[in-house]
């Protein structure tokens, strides 16, 4: 409650009172796949960092409130309650701490259940994007630098990998771009990955709002915003800092830092992973679609690669 008397709110310490406290409630989150743009970072970033000791990660790739609502769900939250409010020996407290739930089409998945999240033994793989081929290699970079160039108003830039056996990607995924535009002194970047089949068609995946033909992960960023919070980065999670913007003049090549949102998929060998760059929202319907100014895209849009040019997506592979 908030106390009207300023005295009182005076003496009341958030970081004295608050902290301590909620680092003795348990917690069960439940996060979703399906859901980017919407919940899904904040849902993960709130189990991540929640200072808990009791915690548990529910994760789904399927819509929220079947979920929410479904027996498998409510069969863990009455379980929680049960133990926690109640003191039932029901066994909630050697459960592991992860249910994982790993796509492969938009309703067929596998769960199974992990200690952590990030995944410990998870080995993080560059795929190295080649401007002149629209591949992604998982070899090495290129040594010759080559440029791809798209409207930001009406096209994308695309870069493709095959992979040759079952290989599961769970976590964050991280895009290194070096960028320009020729004209404006800003740029908004949106980034999809996608997963297609043995014939080159697109498997869709829930997404907001009910979606049903959302990618396997999505990331943006505004080119201006992209300092990093140094602290708080890791090699596969880019933290913005949001205080020192940094204006591009027209030309001027920069390196960027675009954080992908958490996922996890199983593709089959034969399948392959697209990367998709563009400068409007995936989502093509207007009540999904994120708030931006179309004014701040101008010009045409590059991506370097090669050479000096690290321009990578770095992928979180799990051994089976």
């Amino acid at each position: 409650q908030v106390h009207p008397d300023p005295q009182a709110m005076k003496a009341f310490q958030p970081e004295t009172f608050v902290r301590p406290v909620l680092a003795e409630v348990p917690a069960l989150v439940a996060a979703t796949w399906s859901d980017q743009g919407l919940h899904t970072r904040g849902s993960f970033e709130g189990f991540k960092q929640s200072s808990a000791t009791e915690k548990w990660l529910y994760t789904h790739g399927q819509p929220k409130w079947s979920t929410f609502y479904g027996d498998e769900a409510f069969e863990y939250q009455q379980a929680f309650f049960d133990h926690f409010l109640k003191g039932v020996d029901n066994g909630m407290d050697s459960r592991s701490a992860v249910r994982l739930e790993v796509r492969e089409t938009l309703d067929e998945y596998e769960v199974r259940f992990e200690d952590e999240w990030p995944l410990a033994r998870t080995e993080y793989q560059e795929l190295y994007l080649d401007g002149s081929s629209g591949e992604l290699s998982a070899t090495t970079q290129l040594d010759e630098t080559s440029v791809v160039e798209y409207d930001p108003l009406s096209g994308s830039a695309t870069f493709t990998v095959t992979f040759d056996e079952d290989t599961e990607l769970t976590g964050n995924m991280k895009l290194r771009l070096w960028v320009s535009t020729t004209e404006g002194s800003d740029m908004d970047l949106f980034v999809g990955v996608h997963k297609l089949d043995l014939d080159g068609d697109e498997v869709h995946f829930y997404a907001k709002t009910g979606y049903t033909r959302g990618p396997v992960a999505m990331g943006w960023l505004r080119v201006s915003e992209r300092a990093l919070d140094e602290d708080r980065s890791t090699p596969w999670q880019p933290v913005l800092s949001h205080d020192n913007p940094l204006p591009l003049a027209a030309g001027e090549i920069v390196p960027v830092d675009i954080e992908i949102l958490p996922s996890s998929t199983l593709f089959r060998a034969g399948e392959s992973l697209q990367l998709t760059v563009q400068g409007a929202d995936l989502f093509e319907h207007p009540a999904l679609a994120h708030a931006y100014s179309r004014d701040i895209n101008t010009g045409m849009h590059a991506i370097h690669t090669g050479g000096e040019f690290d321009s990578h997506l770095l992928v979180p592979q799990i051994p089976r």
